[in-house]
């Protein structure tokens, strides 16, 4: 009876964090949602809720390690690759978050399954890189939504008429696939390492494949910011300055933290 509640509570948590195969609900309601409070449900509620998910799974049910542990290193498997395949397929923009969101998910619980030294500080640096870049992504599909276009074409020639905004949202685009120097790569070698401290070597090789199909949904958002053929200006969003603030401030952290991490590192070891 134990071990049927403990994975009663996982598959509850599960369902929070949008792991699958509980993940059915995030795309509809993050495209349902206003962007505002898609952006907050993408950030500080998936941050709160795996900060739980560790809290709970590493000292009330340390000892029952064995039930739980395998079958989230599989659902951690399944998570990054649903999320990063149906991801690629999505030409919304909003909901193409909403996948992305479903894998990040997949990569944190990877901690989870490794549960060792390296599990709290790996998922603390995923998470503030993950929601610096998500909070600056939000920020232009905040201004796409006003402007009534949420497709990821409704970017098309952005960079030829506001390169600025381009410049920054690609550094989050990076940093949200795992491309150096930006936050995102040095989270992601942070929580590889420990789970192949934890012996899970099959798990990080499966991150590693997911993250290249990743790489291919995000490089399209700047494909279509650098177009050739520029759309006219009516028919690009306009960002308000609390929109352009937000976003600079992202890209600058996000960068800031990728070119040097080991202040972050130190704070977290």
């Amino acid at each position: 009876m134990v071990k049927t509640g403990v994975l009663l509570i996982l598959v509850g948590l599960l369902f929070k964090v949008s792991a699958a195969p509980f993940h059915f609900w995030a795309p509809d309601v993050y495209e349902g949602a206003p962007t505002l409070v898609t952006m907050f449900m993408a950030t500080v509620v998936k941050t709160a809720a795996f900060a739980a998910f560790y809290r709970l799974f590493s000292t009330c049910f340390v000892s029952l390690a064995d039930t739980w542990v395998p079958v989230v290193a599989v659902l951690s498997a399944i998570t990054m690759l649903l999320g990063n395949i149906m991801a690629v397929f999505q030409s919304s923009f909003k909901r193409m978050l909403a996948y992305s969101s479903i894998a990040h998910a997949g990569y944190m619980m990877m901690a989870i399954a490794a549960m060792n030294e390296v599990s709290a500080g790996s998922i603390f640096l995923y998470a503030l890189a993950y929601s610096i870049g998500s909070l600056g992504a939000f920020a232009c599909l905040h201004a796409m939504s006003s402007h009534g276009d949420e497709s990821i074409s409704g970017l098309n020639g952005l960079g030829n008429r506001q390169p600025k905004v381009a410049i920054f949202l690609s550094l989050i685009m990076f940093s949200l696939a795992g491309i150096p120097p930006v936050a995102g790569f040095f989270a992601k070698y942070y929580l590889f390492y420990g789970a192949l401290m934890g012996g899970y070597t099959w798990l990080v090789l499966t991150a590693v494949l997911s993250s290249l199909i990743g790489v291919y949904y995000y490089f399209r958002v700047i494909f279509a910011l650098f177009k050739t053929s520029p759309v006219a200006d009516e028919e690009l969003p306009k960002l308000l300055p609390t929109h352009y603030v937000l976003l600079v401030l992202s890209a600058i952290i996000s960068l800031g933290i990728g070119l040097s991490p080991a202040w972050l590192q130190s704070l977290i070891s």
